[in-house]
């Protein structure tokens, strides 16, 4: 396409672009457009050219960054930009990282809401305090497939916590958890429920407490 085909067709997405028809680089001037446009837009687009889309998995790691990032969560972007470096290379950082990011995320939303932090600040109790306060406890929920669902979600949570506790480069270790090394299945197992997670708890915040926290 030349440069006003592009704004033509980016248009048709809602994309706004600026009213030129020659730039020096196409791909730079179409990167900049969508900078700022949500995953489910580039998706769309990607699929209407007949590109390969990444999976579920890398799109929620896209998603999260883009809302860590431009949602006043700076050392949780920063936590799990590590975790995604790290992931196929180091586990046991990678682990440590994507643990980090839960905790900075659970810290970020109970700042949202003016509340203080558990006094343990490890992620178990801040994932069920915020759990708590967003109406995501198991318990509150009546429906038993709700409370499947959410129980399983807090207790990778609280997972990824014991494990970063037991086998990342984070703590000291014992001879036993010396010699159980974690792989790069682990470390992937971590990041991406930690994608998932985080990604779920900053959404419920956006979608249901946003406006409304003091």
């Amino acid at each position: 396409m030349v440069t006003s085909q592009i704004n033509v067709f980016l248009g048709g997405f809602g994309v706004e672009h600026d009213m030129v028809n020659i730039v020096p680089s196409k791909r730079v001037y179409v990167k900049g457009l969508l900078a700022d446009e949500s995953a489910s837009v580039v998706l769309r687009i990607a699929r209407e050219l007949d590109l390969e889309v990444p999976s579920p998995l890398i799109l929620a790691s896209v998603a999260l960054q883009s809302y860590l990032q431009n949602g006043g969560y700076e050392a949780a972007s920063h936590d799990f930009e590590r975790a995604l470096e790290y992931v196929e290379t180091d586990a046991e950082q990678a682990l440590g990282s994507a643990s980090s990011t839960l905790e900075s995320i659970c810290k970020a939303i109970l700042e949202k809401f003016h509340e203080p932090c558990p006094k343990d600040e490890s992620l178990a109790p801040l994932v069920r305090t915020v759990f708590k306060k967003m109406n995501l406890s198991p318990e509150a929920h009546a429906d038993p497939d709700i409370k499947r669902v959410l129980g399983g979600l807090l207790n990778s949570a609280i997972g990824i916590g014991v494990l970063r506790t037991k086998y990342s480069g984070f703590h000291g270790k014992s001879g036993e958890q010396k010699r159980k090394r974690l792989s790069g299945r682990h470390a992937r197992l971590a990041v991406n429920a930690a994608s998932t997670i985080g990604l779920f708890l900053v959404e419920t915040y956006l979608e249901r407490f946003s406006l409304k926290a003091p």
